[in-house]
């Protein structure tokens, strides 16, 4: 092996990289893309929240506007805020972010209740989502 092969052999060993400096970027790669995914998830159920929110308030208009258009009367399920020509509401509006129906409850004549289940989607719990802000803890 004359002199130019052995130098042409030595540029090509330190071009490159070794094992461990591709393992090393591998991991680093992996811990970013774990601490990226957690993120997401995270934002991801924050967005889920802040959009069923909307939509109560959204459906929550719609109801009052039928009790307008009614003389006061509460509607007797959300369904009839989708019906006829001019629908209150789109049928597809009826469900919260997770694709679960809204709760909807008569508290006397004018008064209701919208609830959406929430993350958890298990009705009764913390996370539950109202028109009514409640106070569970009962202080």
């Amino acid at each position: 092996m004359n002199e130019r092969e052995r130098e042409q052999i030595e540029r090509a060993a330190k071009a490159g990289f070794t094992l461990m400096e591709v393992m090393v970027a591998v991991m680093i790669v992996g811990l970013l893309t774990a601490l990226a995914v957690t993120n997401v998830g995270r934002y991801m159920r924050r967005a889920n929240v802040t959009a069923t929110q909307q939509q109560i308030v959204t459906i929550s208009q719609a109801i009052t506007q039928y009790q307008f258009e009614h003389n006061s009367k509460l509607p007797e399920n959300l369904e009839v805020l989708t019906e006829g020509d001019d629908p209150l509401i789109e049928s597809g509006n009826l469900k919260d972010a997770w694709g679960n129906d809204f709760q909807y409850e008569k508290i006397g004549k004018k008064r209701f209740k919208l609830t959406s289940a929430g993350p958890d989607e298990e009705p009764g719990t913390d996370d539950d989502l109202s028109n009514i802000d409640t106070d569970k803890k009962g202080n």
